[in-house]
């Protein structure tokens, strides 16, 4: 068809002129007007460089930093290393102490039962979880993202640190952050130590609808036990001896006397049951009998505040200690 009209124009300049004029418009655009109006094909984003990681559940192959982290586990420890997460668990990000933290991130669940549609609708580039996650929702958050586990009873709240911030490619900032929280450590220990000597024994308790849970090295024993260096009573020493990262034990109000200290760090559970409880063991000679309860030392802690084992609240129960620990903070 093009060859054809070129060879009508060659039969005289009149008709090449008309021709020109009225064939040239219908023939197919150059190559160069081609270029100019078509449009330029979509640009693709580039792709992110990233790495293989082997985890508590097997291994992963994730960005190398991360931008869009859902954090189902291990909120905390990602805050202190300057990473805000997306997403995270409603549990985790409740209590004043974590207010300040947690602006801006969005609830993607609570503990086991995670919102799967919400956390696809964010398409992270990676979900951070725990190793209790049930296999079969495992399986459903591999294909939104790679998901990395981090074995929660295996280490420390100092050892999760380590972990998140080499998954998130932040070492440096995990580095940086447990040297300053062990000084912190340091200075709060001498304080207290300087207060009530190393003989003193402290217990940590939370009161529960008709039991009385007595702690070990974690959740609100950490402070106490690990960073304060202070005594735990007898049963819990001798836990601690077989076990250092021992968590609890339940045990009835006719073995308090066993429990006995000179300090006691209390935490009520929520609900009318525990709050009843509790009243019947203040009323008990086997509680006003307790040497931490002759002499006033006694200290009601937030549930929200030390039943938490994370780094932002590890440091906030570290202060309360030292508080009651030195006289500062009255019972």
């Amino acid at each position: 068809m093009k060859r054809s009209r070129i060879q009508a124009c060659l039969s005289g300049i009149m008709l090449f002129a008309l021709l020109l004029l009225t064939a040239c418009s219908q023939t197919a655009p150059s190559q160069s007007e081609q270029q100019t109006a078509s449009p330029a094909p979509a640009s693709e984003p580039a792709k992110k460089e990233t790495r293989v990681i082997k985890h508590a559940k097997g291994e992963a192959t994730i960005p190398v930093k991360p931008e869009r982290v859902i954090a189902l586990q291990y909120l905390s420890n990602m805050l202190v290393l300057g990473i805000k997460p997306i997403g995270a668990v409603q549990g985790h990000m409740e209590g004043a102490d974590m207010a300040p933290f947690v602006k801006g991130i969005e609830v993607v669940g609570d503990y086991d039962s995670y919102n799967l549609e919400k956390i696809l609708e964010m398409q992270p580039d990676l979900i951070v979880t725990d190793t209790e996650v049930e296999q079969q929702v495992f399986e459903k958050l591999q294909k939104i993202a790679p998901v990395v586990a981090i074995d929660f009873d295996k280490t420390d709240f100092i050892g999760h640190t380590k972990q998140v911030a080499d998954v998130l490619g932040r070492q440096k900032e995990g580095e940086e952050w447990i040297a300053k929280h062990n000084a912190k450590v340091e200075e709060a220990r001498k304080l207290v130590q300087a207060k009530i000597g190393k003989n003193e024994t402290v217990a940590a308790l939370n009161v529960r609808a008709k039991v009385i849970k007595m702690y070990g090295a974690r959740n609100m024993g950490h402070v106490l036990y690990n960073s304060l260096q202070l005594t735990p009573p007898a049963p819990i020493k001798a836990e601690l001896d077989k076990d250092p990262n021992f968590w609890s034990k339940d045990i009835s109000m006719e073995l308090l006397p066993e429990y006995a200290a000179d300090h006691i760090f209390l935490m009520l559970f929520p609900g009318e049951d525990a709050a009843s409880y509790l009243k019947e063991i203040e009323s008990s000679n086997l509680w006003k009998n307790l040497p931490a309860v002759k002499n006033n030392h006694v200290y009601i802690v937030d549930v929200d505040k030390w039943l938490g084992y994370d780094p932002i609240l590890i440091e906030k129960q570290l202060d309360e200690a030292v508080e009651y620990l030195t006289g500062a903070k009255k019972p």
